[in-house]
């Protein structure tokens, strides 16, 4: 009985020297949540913002005076229109602007009473209808009892000769409210073209969308469209477009100033700003947007690598005009082939990315290169297919 009971102390002795050599050490790494890596190919996305851009023609006062438009804003002008006029002083301004006043006051009143009278002439009409057909129902009833209908006939044949004479009163009275429109319309277009031909006149010279609003970049934005990116390598996308100042009527202007722009809304261009998802190279070729949930096709111009993120200038291929605005989009650049992992799993140490690796007996820190991804997942070198990702 004691040899036995020696036989089992021993055997248990030696499990627990076992347990504590061989099994001990090993157990942390079956207490942790880890990921092999699998070979796939993944889409990658990338982030941009950037500006939209157009060739913008600035156009500068004639004279100094006070201003008034006579195109709308993002209204297509061609070559030699006029879009304002520059009155000599604030006096000669306001004269123009009571005058037009005066004109409106008495037509839109004048409007307004014949509406009135239409309406009333409406009205009479349709009392009269009322009576005609009491006198109809009337009529039958005594066609009904076999009476003397000659009176009731006779009303009936004074009501419908005032109906028809209503109704005619009716038209004439349409007539004459379309008239007064008329009249009004050409009283206004005259006192127009009387202020256009004795004040000086603003002109373009060039097609495309006017505009009255300034930001003061319009300069800028062209020179990138003119010269690419070559002298522009380092500029900031949020700088290329600011708050506009809107050239109002009435506004005072002087000789040289800058009142008003022409759009070329027929060729539209981008700047864009990527941030790059890896280092793996992307194709410069075409791709397609979406703006404002339009499809917008880009073609490249010109671009400029300096990871992780690359400056794009493209040409946009698109029927829609957009015109100049910031724009944050993502955009689908492709696949890209590798050793995919969950982007959570990977860490950044100053502009270096790594992962943790679980070893045998220690976790290593690895650093790895990523090829390309998207938000969830990336391809990644420098890690093995049979190796383990530590998950934190």
């Amino acid at each position: 009985m004691k040899r036995i009971c020696k036989i089992i102390l021993a055997r248990v002795i030696i499990g627990i020297i076992a347990y504590i050599c061989f099994v001990q050490p090993n157990v942390w790494r079956y207490a942790l949540e880890t990921l092999s890596p699998s070979y796939s190919t993944i889409d990658r996305i990338v982030n941009a913002k950037g500006v939209i851009l157009c060739r913008e023609r600035l156009i500068n006062s004639p004279v100094s005076g006070i201003m008034m438009k006579i195109k709308n804003d993002f209204t297509r002008v061609s070559k030699g229109e006029t879009i304002a006029i520059i009155f000599p002083t604030i006096e000669d301004y306001n004269n123009y602007i009571r005058e037009v006043n005066n004109v409106i006051n008495y037509y839109d009143n004048a409007i307004k009473e014949k509406n009135n009278m239409i309406e009333n002439k409406k009205r009479e009409i349709e009392k009269t209808y009322g009576e005609l057909n009491r006198a109809s129902e009337l009529l039958n009833s005594l066609v009904a009892n076999k009476q003397d209908i000659t009176d009731v006939l006779g009303k009936i044949s004074e009501l419908n000769n005032r109906i028809d004479s209503l109704k005619s009163e009716l038209i004439g009275l349409m007539k004459e409210l379309e008239g007064l429109k008329r009249e009004k319309i050409h009283k206004l277009a005259n006192l127009r073209e009387n202020a256009i031909s004795s004040n000086t006149r603003v002109t373009v010279d060039s097609s495309g969308l006017i505009s009255f609003s300034i930001d003061g970049r319009e300069d800028i934005r062209n020179a990138i469209i003119e010269k690419g990116l070559e002298d522009n390598t380092n500029l900031k996308i949020d700088s290329l477009v600011r708050e506009p100042k809107v050239i109002e009527d009435s506004s005072l202007v002087k000789k040289g100033d800058v009142i008003a722009k022409v759009i070329d809304n027929l060729e539209q261009f981008v700047i864009l700003e990527v941030s790059l998802d890896g280092k793996s190279p992307i194709s410069h070729s075409s791709y397609h947007l979406n703006i404002d949930g339009k499809d917008v096709g880009i073609e490249f111009i010109k671009w400029v690598n300096s990871y992780p993120k690359e400056l794009w200038l493209c040409k946009m291929k698109s029927p829609y005009y957009i015109g100049p605005k910031y724009i944050s989009l993502s955009i689908n650049v492709g696949t890209v082939e590798g050793l995919v992992v969950p982007k959570s799993l990977i860490k950044e140490e100053e502009g270096r990315y790594f992962v943790y690796i679980v070893n045998s007996n220690s976790i290593e820190k690895r650093f790895i290169e990523i090829l390309g991804g998207n938000e969830r997942e990336v391809a990644i070198k420098n890690v093995d297919k049979d190796e383990l990702l530590f998950v934190d």
